[in-house]
């Protein structure tokens, strides 16, 4: 069976032409030097977090690396109830959940989960300097998609589930990176129906097109999609793509999927 993470059912929901692409056909695009920075800073940073969760030594890395230290140490200031683990629970990091649904594999790798009797929290570390807003995270496809599995693959309720998105900055050159700060997600019965019916529906429509289709549709060029796809060339949407002076657009650091370790 196909795995479907949150990336492929945000791409799925937006192109299934960009999905198909990136994800059956492994397609590669130019990457921007300052975004790969970025990448490698974050990666670096959820590595970091993952190593003292399982009490191994980090000492060196934040030594030598005095903006990822402070990062670390922002965070542990900030929110220093995240270290501690429950006298009665579960708690993991880098923790991976699969539920078989209509024909795929769900999968998501929740960057710390803390379980306890009466109730569940997802962490979330973001390495990006501006947060979205909270009503954009509750319905971006990893925010209902790791709730969806965290009360489908539990024995607790919809409503004794919630995610928290915790914003550290990276490093800048010209300022000082913002404090931490976070944003907490309820989940609640009629959220977790209105999920599923659209895992039914955005996977009934996948299979659909891989019996039929060599190529899956393209999005809708009106929508505006283009402008941030790295696609546009291989679709023929160009002026979509490159503006009047020829200057590419670039997609957001935010849209960009984590690399899992």
């Amino acid at each position: 069976m196909l795995s479907l993470t949150q990336g492929h059912l945000r791409l799925l929901e937006i192109c299934p032409r960009r999905y198909q692409y990136t994800y059956l056909e492994h397609h590669t695009v130019p990457t921007d030097p300052a975004m790969v920075e970025r990448q490698r800073w974050g990666t670096e940073f959820h590595r970091v977090m993952q190593q003292r969760d399982l009490g191994l030594p980090v000492e060196d890395v934040l030594q030598s690396d005095a903006a990822l230290g402070a990062a670390v140490q922002s965070l542990l200031t900030a929110a220093p109830e995240l270290f501690v683990s429950p006298p009665e629970g579960f708690r993991q990091s880098e923790h991976r959940r699969t539920l078989a649904f209509n024909g795929y594999n769900l999968t998501a790798i929740y960057d710390l989960l803390v379980m306890g009797p009466t109730g569940a929290q997802i962490i979330d570390w973001k390495t990006y300097q501006h947060p979205p807003q909270p009503a954009q995270l509750a319905r971006d496809w990893q925010t209902r998609l790791y709730l969806y599995l965290l009360a489908e693959t539990s024995p607790l309720a919809p409503e004794q589930v919630s995610m928290t998105y915790w914003f550290v900055a990276p490093p800048l050159t010209q300022a000082a990176p913002k404090p931490p700060s976070s944003i907490a997600i309820a989940y609640t019965a009629a959220q977790h129906r209105r999920t599923r019916a659209d895992l039914q529906r955005l996977t009934d429509t996948l299979s659909a097109l891989l019996l039929v289709a060599s190529d899956l549709p393209k999005v809708d060029a009106n929508l505006g999609y283009c402008t941030q796809c790295p696609f546009a060339v291989r679709c023929q949407r160009t002026s979509e793509r490159y503006g009047s002076e020829g200057s590419l657009a670039l997609p957001a650091i935010a849209d960009i999927a984590e690399v899992p370790l």
